[in-house]
């Protein structure tokens, strides 16, 4: 008889973790990114393109915007950026940090 007043309780607890797992993978779930008709548009010129530039600097201050600008928008290229400085002056001589980003 014990056995059997339990069955309840564990359909019950059953549920209730099934409702939770369900409901943890959906409350954390990401709204998908939009995109506007430029977006889209620029996206289907790019699959026309082939190429792609990284620009190496020996310092942050030495990148230049204009070119990386260009190379992405205008030849529509994917571009990369590094960026490796010892972190004391304009010496490189061993790098110590290294920083990289693509747009």
């Amino acid at each position: 008889m014990r056995i059997r007043s339990l069955r309840p309780l564990r359909a019950a607890l059953l549920a209730l973790l099934t409702h939770a797992l369900i409901y943890s993978f959906t409350a954390q779930a990401q709204a998908p990114k939009t995109y506007s008709s430029s977006e889209i548009l620029l996206g289907l010129k790019k699959l026309n393109v082939l190429g792609s530039v990284l620009y190496i600097a020996a310092h942050p201050d030495d990148e230049n915007t204009r070119l990386i600008a260009y190379m992405a928008n205008g030849r529509l290229l994917e571009t990369g950026y590094l960026s490796c400085t010892r972190g004391d002056g304009a010496r490189t001589s061993s790098v110590r940090n290294c920083a990289s980003s693509s747009a």
